[in-house]
Order: structure tokens, then C-alpha cells, then sequence
């Protein structure tokens, strides 16, 4: 009986990986997801911990081990995506630039796409 229960446990550890996202302000965001997670559940996630509701300007990207960076596809699995090994890294980066910022509806949006562009090397990362 226990050792089902460990291997059921352990399962269940190779089922998850974790995930680190660098947000716009150089924090990190921490969290562990199923393996077969889609890049929605994570970007849903951040944005619920940012409590930003205009998400279609932010998107997530990563680095491969060729250097090659990648926006994240949220209809796809996010270990499919990434070309190494858990733990994950990832940074949450502006997509699209609104054509009139102050027409953001909401509050929290304005600051945030303002972090990133008073930051010199956001073009960089």
C-alpha cells in the first residue's frame, strides 16, 4: 500500500515542472505547472497575479539553447515548446504597443507598459 503511494507520488512529480517568469519590473514570478500545461494556463496565471486584465498586449518569450528567442504559443504545450529541461525561464515582455497609451481602460495597464518603456535594454530582452 505505501509503495503505491510513493509511486503515485512520485508520478505526480514528473508530471510537474516549474516555472519562472522575469516580469517587467525585473521580479520574478515562481510557480508550478502540470507538464502538459498550455502556455494560456501560465500566461493566465501571471496576469491574475498582476491583476492586469488587458492581456493582449503582453505576451511571454523565451530563449533556446541556440539563442534564439520565442514568444510562447498559448494554444500549445509548454514543454513541447521549450527546447530544454525544467525548470523553465521565461520573461513576460510587451507585444503590442497601443497607438494611444492613455486610451487604456485599465489603470494597472498604464503603469506596467510604462516600466517597460523607460527601460533601456527592453528592446534587448
Amino acid at each position: 500500500m505505501l509503495s503505491r503511494l510513493m509511486s503515485s507520488s512520485i508520478r505526480s512529480l514528473d508530471r510537474e515542472c516549474n516555472c519562472t517568469v522575469r516580469l517587467l519590473d525585473d521580479s520574478e514570478y515562481t510557480c508550478t505547472i502540470q507538464r502538459d500545461a498550455k502556455g494560456q494556463y501560465l500566461f493566465d496565471l501571471i496576469c491574475h497575479h498582476l491583476n492586469l486584465l488587458e492581456k493582449d498586449y503582453f505576451g511571454i518569450r523565451y530563449v533556446d539553447p541556440d539563442k534564439q528567442r520565442h514568444w510562447l504559443e498559448f494554444s500549445k504545450s509548454i514543454a513541447k515548446q521549450m527546447k530544454s529541461q525544467p525548470p523553465f525561464t521565461m520573461c513576460l515582455r510587451v507585444k503590442f504597443y497601443p497607438p494611444d497609451p492613455a486610451a487604456l481602460k485599465e489603470e494597472i495597464t498604464r503603469p506596467v507598459q510604462g516600466v517597460l518603456c523607460l527601460t533601456p535594454s527592453s528592446g534587448s530582452s
